[in-house]
């Protein structure tokens, strides 16, 4: 069975942000369950929050097929040290999680374009400092009414 055009825009995304980025040991996820105490850092989780269809010809019924609004948000996380301030660590990856992710942002013809729309910060002190940033964009793509694997 073939993927939904949403599943091969993750797929192409997460191919993107596993390029050479220049970050040592960088990881990427698919999921966004993972404990910061146990992940190896720096590290991108990736995952969809919402995907929003619309008519795009308006119509309520029988409208040949949606434009849809994919919600996905990249985690980035990174460790300080004694000599690099955990938010100076984090710098870089946020940086490569726009100018490495996006750098195609219609996924090879996959998606209309996308649209960054804000950044969440939150950071943890425990036994380490551990900066993290949820960075939220909006992709837009389009898929016939009753097959979301297929594109008009």
């Amino acid at each position: 069975m073939p993927s939904s055009i949403r599943e091969q825009i993750a797929a192409a995304l997460i191919a993107a942000l596993q390029g050479s980025s220049g970050i040592t040991g960088l990881t990427i996820h698919r999921e966004r369950t993972r404990p910061i105490e146990t992940d190896s850092l720096p590290a991108i989780l990736v995952y969809f929050e919402d995907d929003a269809p619309q008519p795009f010809d308006k119509q309520k019924f029988r409208s040949p097929f949606f434009e849809r609004s994919l919600a996905v948000a990249l985690q980035c996380r990174a460790q300080g040290s004694q000599s690099l301030s955990p938010d100076a660590a984090l710098d870089p990856v946020l940086v490569w999680a726009v100018t490495g992710g996006f750098v195609d942002e219609t996924f090879g013809g996959l998606a209309l374009g996308a649209e960054e729309l804000r950044t969440e910060w939150k950071s943890r002190e425990a036994d380490i400092a551990v900066a993290a940033a949820t960075l939220h964009f909006s992709i837009r793509y389009r898929t016939t009414r009753l097959d979301p694997t297929s594109k008009p």
